[in-house]
């Protein structure tokens, strides 16, 4: 088995992704924001330097900060499977951005908000953990929820159309994004799978994928 952290090199653009070998191919963890021709050189130079080794194995691709779009993520399946690696797509490969450094004007809270339990902050609201039923999370931005939204959500309190509202399982049993209010339909609706972001167009709240291309 091989095992080569890229990371452990010297050079900006060794530390920005780190390879490690595996029993059953290689695994991609890109640990930091980088223009995507440096990653994938990164990449490029690993494979060609395990030849053969890595034939009929699998890449498992992880980001752990920052994003690729979607076609550069086939840029990249396209390039494993010219030496010989299939790429495994069992996690999602984009995330929530993360605000670095954090802004004077973001709260950040590292817990869990349980019924009850009110946050109201003038700027943008970061919950590292999740907003279950009964809770409410009101900011003068955007709300990050790096978990379950399960509870109410306001952004944009003060008018600001230009809020969002995102979260890994965005459920909310109410939405609000300035003065326009939004409620899940009635009946059980699906957990979604990958992260959502809710966001104003032509006046109404719409929820995507989030992914940033």
């Amino acid at each position: 088995m091989i095992k080569d952290e890229a990371a452990e090199g010297t050079s900006m653009s060794q530390k920005m992704v780190v390879i490690k070998g595996t029993r059953d191919g290689i695994s991609i963890i890109l640990r930091r924001r980088s223009d995507f021709e440096t990653i994938r050189n990164t990449i490029l130079e690993k494979l060609q330097k395990g030849g053969d080794f890595f034939k009929g194995g699998e890449a498992r691709l992880l980001v752990k900060e920052g994003h690729i779009s979607q076609e550069e993520m086939e840029q990249l399946e396209t390039m494993l499977k010219e030496y010989g690696l299939n790429l495994k797509k069992d996690h999602p490969l984009y995330t929530i951005p993360f605000p670095t450094p954090p802004l004077p004007e973001t709260l950040i809270l590292k817990k869990t908000l349980r019924s009850g339990q009110r946050i109201s902050y003038g700027g943008n609201v970061v919950v590292i953990g999740d907003v279950n039923p009964g809770s409410e999370v009101i900011a003068k931005g955007d709300i990050l929820v790096f978990g379950a939204l399960r509870g109410m959500a306001h952004a944009g309190a003060e008018g600001d159309a230009n809020s969002i509202v995102a979260a890994y399982r965005l459920q909310p049993t109410q939405l609000r994004i300035a003065g326009v209010i939004a409620r899940p339909p009635e009946g059980k609706s699906a957990v979604p799978q990958v992260p959502e972001v809710a966001r104003l167009k032509d006046g109404v709240i719409v929820i995507e994928p989030y992914y940033l291309h």
